[in-house]
This record gives C-alpha cells, sequence and structure tokens, in this order.
C-alpha cells in the first residue's frame, strides 16, 4: 500500500520492522511501519509481551 503525502512531494515506501519498547515500564514487541524513504512512522502496533 502507498500512500502520498504531499508535504514531503512523495510516495511513502512501506517497510515494516520490529522493535522491543516499553508500555507502562513493561517491555513488548512492536511492530512498527515506516516509510523507507524519509522514515516517518506510519504505523505502530504492540505483538505480544517479550521476554525479559
Amino acid at each position: 500500500m502507498k500512500a502520498v503525502d504531499d508535504k514531503k512531494g512523495h510516495t511513502h515506501q512501506q517497510v515494516t520492522v520490529r522493535v522491543l519498547g516499553q508500555q507502562g515500564g513493561v517491555p513488548y514487541e512492536v511492530e512498527r511501519t515506516l516509510c523507507g524513504e524519509c522514515q516517518e512512522i506510519i504505523s505502530e502496533r504492540p505483538l505480544r509481551r517479550a521476554a525479559a
């Protein structure tokens, strides 16, 4: 899926990465969808609790 961003003048190229984050002090694995060109976060969702 491509989304056009008129402010920056390019079409976002979606890249999905998984990172470790925290919610309320509890570590979670998070899936982030970024633009490969400008590195803007398009979406972010927690996947599961990570092993401590």
